[in-house]
């Protein structure tokens, strides 16, 4: 009763002391529910991270950054080479943590973490805290995000990089300051030299700053400048990818229409590789993304809206355009422009809670749902080739005068990493793929007969390692040689891998 009886100065007080507590209490809730996510965020990714075993992408990115130090630095200008910095860190990481899956695969656990913070912090400043908390828990517990936060591979350093890079961009914009325009720099230099289509980041950025809806003018400066010195550390690797856009080639890789890749990457960002409920996640996903930039237009943050369409689709449409001469596409290349769709989504999620709060709750719980069910399987169900358990039964009942035969060269590299022991005597399994320009195969069962013969003359048995043989060998001319000359004694298959072992006649 006190306090009602103070003067009107003295209520105002109170009031205002109460307003404080609730806006203190809610910052620490606000901190609380962060540090929760990404401890959750944490345990995901740690628990699993040694599931599945190494693949061949993982393997070779070991090999290539253990390799001598000449050859690591020669492959900043190499041509055509992927990934030269990644390669560098990762030495460096190895060196301190070791060559197991768990300690190399921690790299892209922490990145990944990273990624997350970043995620919060970009997206308050686009879509507002209510839009960004919807969409953190997708970040969080994304199937497709957690998959390569647990592989030797640079799809969640980059992905770290580009949100480093757009939230320094999005300060330099509204406050121009050097320090923010020299992360601009520093952040996409260092995607360029990760990952080569990390390049597309920059007319991103470059629109994305011409579209910047509260951009203060003495921004012209620090950006002209920045894009200025951009192209510096680009020179190098633009020699080479300008002439490789216009050069009809066979990539090796499979050949999508622009629909399909919008399906594949809606797919990958809503339940994972698993895919377990694909069409419905996919469908769950975009549609929500729509509503958020249906909701962004509603708002009139046309520009807000633009800077996300721009993200997801000048990427994808450009190496759409690539594809047309040679397929170059599959869907993590993408990944850095995920955290887009999420940032969507939680803005059509903030949109529809406007109106129906119980209506967003459900759509936000039905991605989770799903996202749960195909994080499960990711941790329970082998889904890379299982050449661990290949290569221990290969060490338990090979001959050591016994020919390894593999039927794709990294399946030698794999095997390698997994042996306790040397794996010699071992060649390659010739290559049959190769075509004419009409379509017709350049080598035949003949072709194939006589390097067999040259192969396996003086051994009186074969393994055959057998793993994604229709890269090298889609007729299996190979296995056709060794069935018709030898005997089958032996056959073992695991996930993604079979052992043949012949006896010679």
């Amino acid at each position: 009763m006190i306090f009602y009886c103070m003067n009107a100065k003295g209520v105002m007080l109170n009031r205002h002391l109460k307003r404080y507590r609730i806006s203190s209490l809610r910052r620490g809730q606000l901190w609380g529910l962060l540090v929760a996510l990404l401890l959750a965020a944490f345990a995901v990714r740690a628990l699993s991270l040694d599931a599945q075993g190494l693949w061949r992408d993982e393997v070779d990115a070991l090999n290539f950054a253990t390799a001598p130090w000449d050859e690591l630095l020669q492959k900043f200008t190499l041509h055509g080479w992927n990934g030269p910095l990644y390669s560098l860190l990762l030495r460096g990481w190895i060196a301190l943590t070791g060559r197991t899956a768990f300690a190399m695969r921690y790299f892209s656990l922490l990145c990944g973490l990273a990624a997350i913070a970043l995620f919060y912090v970009l997206g308050r400043r686009l879509v507002g805290r209510e839009a960004t908390l919807g969409a953190l828990p997708l970040a969080a517990f994304s199937p497709y995000l957690v998959w390569y936060a647990q592989e030797v591979k640079m799809y969640t350093w980059v992905p770290s990089l580009v949100l480093l890079a757009l939230y320094a961009l999005e300060r330099s914009c509204e406050r121009p300051r050097w320090w923010w325009w020299a992360a601009v720099l520093i952040a996409t230099s260092l995607a360029m030299y990760s990952h080569i289509l990390a390049a597309l980041l920059i007319p991103v950025e470059v629109l994305w700053f011409l579209l910047h809806p509260r951009r203060h003018r003495q921004a012209w400066s620090g950006g002209l400048t920045v894009l200025a010195l951009l192209t510096l550390p680009y020179l190098p690797l633009l020699r080479w990818q300008v002439p490789m856009i216009f050069e009809v080639r066979e990539t090796g890789f499979l050949a999508y229409t622009l629909w399909e890749m919008v399906q594949v990457l809606l797919v990958g960002w809503s339940v994972g590789v698993t895919s377990w409920g694909a069409r419905v996640g996919a469908i769950w996903l975009g549609g929500v993304a729509v509503l958020g930039i249906t909701g962004l237009c509603w708002r009139r943050a046309w520009r807000r809206a633009g800077q996300f369409l721009l993200w997801v689709s000048l990427p994808l449409l450009a190496i759409w355009a690539v594809s047309l001469r040679g397929p170059i596409f599959t869907d993590r290349y993408l990944i850095w422009t995920a955290p887009a769709v999420y940032l969507a989504v939680g803005a059509g999620l903030a949109f529809v809670g406007r109106w129906r709060r119980d209506v967003a709750a459900a759509l936000l719980a039905g991605l989770l749902m799903l996202a749960g069910v195909n994080l499960y399987r990711q941790a329970t169900r082998p889904f890379k080739p299982q050449f661990q358990e290949a290569t221990s039964y290969l060490q338990q009942q090979r001959a050591s005068d016994e020919l390894l035969l593999f039927q794709i060269p990294y399946n030698h590299i794999m095997v390698e990493y997994y042996a306790d022991a040397p794996v010699a005597p071992w060649a390659e399994a010739p290559y049959t793929n190769w075509r004419t320009p009409e379509g017709g195969y350049l080598r035949d069962a003949g072709d194939v007969d006589g390097e067999m013969h040259a192969l396996t003359q003086g051994y009186a048995g074969v393994w055959l390692v057998y793993s994604e043989v229709e890269l090298w060998d889609e007729r299996q001319l190979v296995k056709a040689w060794l069935d018709t000359h030898g005997t089958l004694v032996d056959e073992q298959h695991f996930h993604k891998v079979a052992l043949y072992h012949y006896v010679l006649d």
